[in-house]
């Protein structure tokens, strides 16, 4: 398994503890659910769920076709991609709930959105381009 699909491992169970803890405060301290909610479940769902299929997906779809990976560089740059996307819409959730962040939380979001867009359009193609063989077929 390449360096950088085992960082997509790692950062989902990163996620996965970040995720379960803000859960955590929000239990214990309910108030607090208006601004972590969302937080919350995305740093779940985008977070940990997310970049385990993406880790798995890079591992397993190449052995299974008999093709090789289509491009290690678009694994790594959707990795940075789906991370900063990732962390930027969790805290821009947080801090909007501020009134005083209004249009730039806004503008900020949807900064944030489009690259974790990005990336996940990015795993796509490479996943469809390695299933088409367009990277060559793995040595025997």
């Amino acid at each position: 398994m390449s360096p950088i699909i085992k960082y997509f491992t790692i950062a989902s169970l990163l996620y996965l503890i970040v995720g379960t803890g803000l859960g955590l405060i929000m239990a214990i301290y309910p108030p607090w659910v208006n601004y972590l909610l969302l937080a919350h479940v995305h740093f779940l769902l985008l977070g940990f769920i997310a970049m385990m299929i993406y880790s798995v997906g890079y591992h397993v779809l190449p052995r299974f076709s008999g093709f090789n990976l289509y491009s290690e560089i678009l694994v790594a740059i959707q990795f940075y991609l789906a991370n900063i996307g990732l962390i930027g819409m969790s805290l821009t959730w947080i801090i909007s709930k501020d009134a005083a962040f209004g249009f730039y939380s806004i503008l900020a979001l949807g900064l944030f959105a489009f690259i974790e867009f990005s990336g996940i359009c990015i795993f796509v193609f490479n996943n469809v381009m390695t299933l088409s063989g367009k990277g060559g077929r793995i040595a025997a």
